[in-house]
């Protein structure tokens, strides 16, 4: 049977208890929060999902052994907010993808997650506080190419359809803005902006905003 044709959802159902419901995105859709990535790095992708119990939102990860499902990784994790994102990439290693979480906030914006299933269980990496309003993730090419691990893109909004951007990478322990990639990044960041001068040629932010991402994109 081929991924497109496996019941991620009732298979993720048959883990949980009874009671508990997976929790479903704040996306278009309402798509279930279930990934299937290798979280664990021995080269096999395992299902990730979210799911609410009891008023509790727990995080877990199962695999597949001859058939059967068993559980490798659970833990609550201490939120209580709706869920924006939810992805797994090479972030911080190229082997066992990090799970990327995206809670909501009474704002209009979202508060950045980034979790590792360790052999001890599931780790977090960043500190709360890393907020923003659009995120991208993408193994970002610089001068070099791309090296296998990906860059976090994070679109801060300022005002209207106006944002701040700003490209992160991975270093040890932490994010930290990587540069590097404009050049790459910050033409896409100059086509939105094209389109809102042209779309909305009375305002003059706005072509503020795309010569700041013109000149980040000629490496600036």
């Amino acid at each position: 049977m081929s991924v497109t044709e496996f019941d991620f959802l009732s298979v993720v159902r048959s883990c949980i208890p009874k009671e508990a419901e997976v929790i479903q995105l704040e996306q278009p859709g309402n798509p279930a929060a279930i990934l299937y990535a290798d979280v664990d790095g021995d080269g096999q992708p395992e299902i990730t999902a979210l799911y609410r119990y009891l008023g509790n939102q727990y995080l877990f990860a199962i695999k597949d052994f001859s058939g059967n499902w068993f559980p490798i990784g659970s833990a609550a994790t201490g939120r209580a907010q709706a869920v924006t994102d939810f992805a797994a990439a090479p972030v911080s290693r190229r082997e066992g993808w990090d799970v990327i979480i995206g809670w909501q906030n009474e704002s209009a914006s979202s508060e950045l997650d980034i979790i590792q299933l360790t052999p001890t269980g599931y780790q977090r990496l960043i500190p709360p506080g890393t907020t923003y309003s659009h995120l991208e993730i993408e193994d970002m090419p610089n001068r070099d190419g791309r090296d296998g691990l990906c860059e976090i893109a994070l679109w801060v909004k300022d005002s209207d359809q106006a944002y701040q951007v700003q490209t992160y990478r991975w270093a040890p322990y932490r994010l930290v803005p990587n540069h590097d990639v404009h050049p790459y990044y910050f033409q896409k960041v100059s086509r939105y902006y094209e389109n809102l001068v042209r779309e909305q040629p009375d305002q003059p932010v706005y072509r503020s905003y795309l010569e700041d991402a013109q000149r980040k994109a000629g490496g600036n």
